[in-house]
């Protein structure tokens, strides 16, 4: 195991977990709500990615490393479209559209934009990236890491339980996301896709508790099927190639 590896990928890990930490306490501290909160966070969130972004510009002169280019063409077809992880994300809206009296549709717009490019951008476009000649490697670091970074979620008031079953939730989204990437060989997908996927999530209402668990048995089995649906087919040989 290369020590050079091990230790930029402990560097993006903290990096970004620094950000998040510091969005967090930013709300806490400065006791913001609504729009300023929301405003504050996508402020630290866009500024975590934009570090990243101009490290690797400086770095490498381009962000083709990162997976900021063209997905390879036809691999759209053989990953359904992705239009299981659309339903997965459009699952959220059982509960209903939250009213846009505070309006927060934009800034909420522009938040889970920042968190779609960050994420993607650290664990899949830095940390995958960096392991891809190791693939099955790449797949399951980049996937432990973006599900424990959701143990933040404790910090931010989640119940225990909940943030286990987010984690368990956010590797099996990771896993589908590293595989996305690691095949389109673009960033591009993983962050519409993920942006989408919490834009729903913010937009939404919660609903009951047992409406909850309904809707989110449905999503974990829907992203469950589709990752060993991508698990069967990146590992049949002769199939997992896409033609340049």
């Amino acid at each position: 195991m290369s020590k050079h590896l091990v230790r930029n990928t402990v560097l993006a890990t903290v990096t970004v977990l620094l950000f998040y930490f510091a969005q967090g306490a930013a709300v806490v501290m400065g006791q913001l709500e609504g729009l300023k909160a929301i405003t504050a966070q996508a402020a630290i969130i866009w500024s975590c990615a934009l570090v990243a972004i101009a490290f690797f510009l400086v770095k490498d002169h381009s962000l083709r490393g990162l997976g900021f280019q063209k997905p390879v063409s036809g691999i759209a077809t053989r990953f359904l479209y992705y239009v299981p992880l659309i339903i997965v994300a459009l699952a959220a809206f059982a509960g209903g559209i939250m009213s846009d009296d505070s309006g927060l549709f934009i800034p909420n717009l522009i938040f889970t934009l920042g968190i779609g490019l960050t994420e993607e951008l650290y664990f899949r476009g830095i940390i995958c990236n960096m392991w891809k000649e190791k693939e099955t490697k790449a797949i399951i670091i980049s996937s432990v890491l973006f599900g424990m970074s959701h143990l933040l979620n404790v910090m931010g008031g989640a119940g225990l339980a909940e943030t286990l079953l987010q984690m368990a939730f956010a590797f099996t989204y990771g896993v589908v996301m590293a595989f996305v990437i690691l095949r389109t060989k673009s960033i591009w997908p993983c962050i519409l896709l993920h942006a989408f996927h919490d834009f729903c999530g913010f937009i939404t209402n919660e609903g009951d508790m047992k409406l909850n668990i309904i809707v989110g048995t449905i999503q974990f089995a829907v992203l469950l099927a589709y990752c060993l649906y991508l698990v069967r087919l990146i590992t049949w040989r002769g199939t997992d190639e896409p033609s340049e």
